[in-house]
C-alpha cells in the first residue's frame, strides 16, 4: 500500500483534511478532469450516509491540484 499526507491549501481542502485526516491511501491512478490523478481513500472512517461510518474517497491531481498539496509518500508492506 502507498500512503500520502495531504495538506489543504484552500478552505475546501483544509475542511476535508480536518474532517477525514491527513493520511490517505492511494487506491488507483487515472484521469480526473482530463489530468493525471490519484484516487485516494481516507485512512479512517468518518460520518457517511444515514450515520454509517465510511472511508472518504476522492481524486487528487498529481500536479497543481487546486485544493491539496501532497506532502509525503510512504510505502507500507
Amino acid at each position: 500500500m502507498t500512503w500520502v499526507l495531504l495538506k489543504g491549501i484552500t478552505r475546501h481542502g483544509k475542511n476535508r483534511v480536518h474532517q477525514h485526516g491527513e493520511r490517505w491511501e492511494i487506491v488507483g491512478e487515472g484521469q480526473f478532469q482530463g489530468q493525471s490523478a490519484w484516487n485516494l481513500r481516507s485512512e479512517r472512517p468518518t460520518e457517511g450516509p444515514r450515520g454509517a461510518k465510511v472511508r472518504d474517497g476522492r481524486w487528487v491531481l498529481k500536479q497543481n491540484d487546486p485544493n491539496f498539496l501532497l506532502t509525503e509518500l510512504e510505502n507500507v508492506v
